[in-house]
């Protein structure tokens, strides 16, 4: 079990770091990749594939550079839990494609960090979990153990992989994150849980925030070492945010908002990619900093690219 203040460069960084955009939507989008059930592992087994991988994490690394400040680079493993395993790769052990998955991201994450990574700029490798389920639906379960021998096999992976923390992204559901955060505890590994939210600031199914928060740390001893937002636009959460209790606000240490306003389900519905309003994005963390004393992340989601996380590091960083 880690120390109550883990050896996280972030954690004790008087500038908050950086960390990607959406690199699906990127994937996706810009570079006309099909990522099955939006997962990015299977371009791992291309030089192609992991040629651009390097080439997207790189350029957010070459971003903090330019701002002097640090960088947490998330793993390929958002869609790599063995039920998603089964769904993207049927026919294959998941066990073993989850291990060859792992090793593969974490592998090419640390030959990013031994080339970029300075004193001024220091990289965190991040494992990533997402949710064993679909996002944006309600889950068809509500018990532990169902979600503990999901995500069992791909933190196991992870440690045994050498990365520095773990990140629970796009959760609406707080059995899930209290059993990866269970696990984090078990691998004696920090952990992010970073919640994604609706229009009305609130998660999946009408649960607050602020609530969510408090019941997970009520169920693990207040483990995560940060809590987080992301997959959302700004304008959703701001309001949340102001009224929230300031003891609870200040567990909110990542903040990786959506460019687009639209709803979840507008944006699972649209052919195009809609990269918002860069510049509006970015000033609405001048707010956002002030409200949140505990933050440590910013970076982007759903499709927010290096142009998004330039201008958010120019206003919660200034200019480069």
């Amino acid at each position: 079990m880690p120390s109550s203040t883990p050896n996280l460069p972030q954690l004790h960084s008087r500038r908050p770091f950086l960390t990607e955009g959406g690199l699906e939507t990127a994937l996706v989008y810009q570079h006309g990749y099909d990522l099955p059930s939006f997962a990015s592992w299977p371009l791992l087994s291309s030089p192609a594939g992991c040629a651009i991988l390097r080439e997207l994490h790189s350029s957010y690394v070459h971003i903090a550079q330019s701002h002097q400040t640090g960088i947490v680079l998330e793993t390929q493993t958002w869609r790599a839990s063995e039920p998603w395993m089964r769904i993207i790769a049927p026919g294959e052990d998941p066990k073993a494609k989850v291990r060859s998955v792992t090793s593969d991201t974490v592998a090419l994450l640390k030959s990013i960090r031994a080339e970029l990574a300075t004193e001024l700029c220091p990289i965190v490798i991040s494992g990533c979990l997402g949710p064993l389920g679909d996002a944006y639906k309600l889950s068809a379960t509500q018990d532990l153990q169902v979600f503990t021998d999901g995500y069992a096999e791909l933190v196991r992976c992870l440690a045994d992989a050498g990365v520095d923390m773990l990140s629970l992204m796009t959760t609406s559901n707080i059995v899930e994150a209290t059993a990866a955060a269970t696990l984090a505890r078990e691998a004696g590994l920090p952990i992010l849980i970073s919640f994604g939210v609706e229009t009305d600031g609130a998660l999946l199914g009408g649960m607050p925030l602020e609530e969510a928060i408090a019941q997970v740390d009520a169920a693990t001893g207040a483990y995560p070492v940060y809590f987080g937002v992301n997959c959302a636009h700004p304008e959703h959460f701001l309001p949340v945010l102001r009224r929230m209790d300031a003891r609870v606000r200040g567990r909110i240490g990542c903040l990786r908002a959506n460019s687009s306003q639209k709803s979840h389900a507008e944006l699972d519905n649209s052919a195009t990619l809609d990269r918002g309003d860069v510049a509006a994005l970015a000033r609405t963390h001048t707010e956002l900093l002030s409200l949140l004393p505990g933050l440590k992340v910013v970076g982007g989601c759903c499709g927010t690219d290096e142009e998004h996380v330039s201008a958010i590091a120019d206003v919660v960083l200034g200019p480069a």
